[in-house]
């Protein structure tokens, strides 16, 4: 199975968009239209406190859906085969380590980054990663390869991020984090916690304001500059 793996590391960028408003149920963009650049900033956490960066990534499996639907060289049985890997588990990136003179060193080791990791609902109900014996050998596989070609792109900081892998769904088989419906978790580390919503700006079209002509990430209601309403940007304008 050929798999550009190149796709699936983004690189890592600060998120610093308003939080969302409540949602009115729209029409996501299609599959092929979504930016992957834009679901990873859309899915990314950066904290830095005095000498310390530690940063999240939360990877729903629509973004592995997104990756192979746009890989267009992927024939169908190859890419049923690689999603699903991956459908039933939501994954965690975390990279922690101390800003020095030099740069970002003294990384966290696995244990001592995911040791309290927790994904926590909007319920309130914490969740914990899956232990090694229970995560699918493909999927350890899978994990494997990804992680050298983080450290090939993103250097020291991809070299030291590890992953964690949670089941996707709860009790009750309701996804813990669905991008396209309205929804909140937060993760939490040793560290920090950090709040993500739902649905994601990066899977909805861009909203437009009608006055000014500017356009607006699809999970925004109001110009964030002047208050207006924005509309759909498939609507009359």
């Amino acid at each position: 199975m050929r798999f550009s793996l190149r796709l699936l590391a983004t690189p890592l960028v600060v998120l610093a968009l308003l939080p969302a408003a409540a949602w009115a149920q729209r029409a996501p963009l299609p599959l092929k239209d979504i930016r992957l650049d834009q679901m990873a900033q859309d899915t990314q956490r950066t904290k830095i406190d005095d000498d310390t960066i530690e940063l999240v990534w939360l990877i729903p499996s629509l973004y592995w859906q997104v990756s192979a639907t746009q890989q267009q060289e992927l024939s169908e049985g190859d890419r049923k085969r690689f999603l699903g890997q991956l459908d039933d588990y939501l994954l965690i990136a975390a990279v922690r380590g101390k800003v020095g003179l030099m740069g970002i060193d003294e990384f966290a080791g696995s244990d001592a980054l995911l040791e309290d990791l927790r994904i926590v609902d909007a319920a309130g109900t914490s969740y914990s990663p899956l232990s090694p014996a229970r995560i699918p050998s493909q999927l350890k596989n899978l994990l494997a390869v990804l992680r050298p070609v983080m450290a090939n792109m993103l250097g020291p900081m991809g070299d030291n991020m590890h992953f964690a892998v949670f089941n996707a769904r709860d009790a009750k088989g309701k996804q813990l984090f669905d991008p396209l419906v309205d929804g909140r978790l937060q993760v939490r580390t040793a560290n920090n916690s950090y709040p993500f919503r739902a649905p994601l700006g990066s899977v909805l079209p861009p909203q437009h304001d009608p006055k000014t002509g500017e356009s607006f990430p699809g999970d925004y209601h109001y110009n964030p500059y002047t208050g207006g309403a924005l509309q759909d940007s498939a609507q009359p304008r």
